[in-house]
């Protein structure tokens, strides 16, 4: 392997753990409910918020994915050409 070849799979590690990440802190549906169960800030209360981080994770997750991407064909590139 290449030293190309080693950062690009470091970076792709790095990468999948941080869309992983931010995958899992995306609120669902369903937590609203669950939280009403258990005692947690009303729905009507934290929606806008939540919203907010949502939107935030979502966007943070699309650049990642992209990131991801990139990076992959660029190793892949790298492994071909040199």
């Amino acid at each position: 392997m290449t030293v190309f070849e080693i950062i690009g799979s470091i970076l792709l590690i790095i990468t999948c753990v941080l869309v992983t990440v931010t995958v899992l802190f995306q609120s669902s549906s369903k937590a609203d409910g669950i939280s009403a169960l258990t005692g947690g800030k009303s729905a009507s209360a934290s929606a806008a918020e939540a919203k907010s981080n949502n939107a935030k994770l979502a966007r943070i997750t699309k650049v990642l994915a992209v990131v991801f991407f990139v990076v992959t064909l660029a190793v892949y590139a790298v492994t071909i050409y040199l």
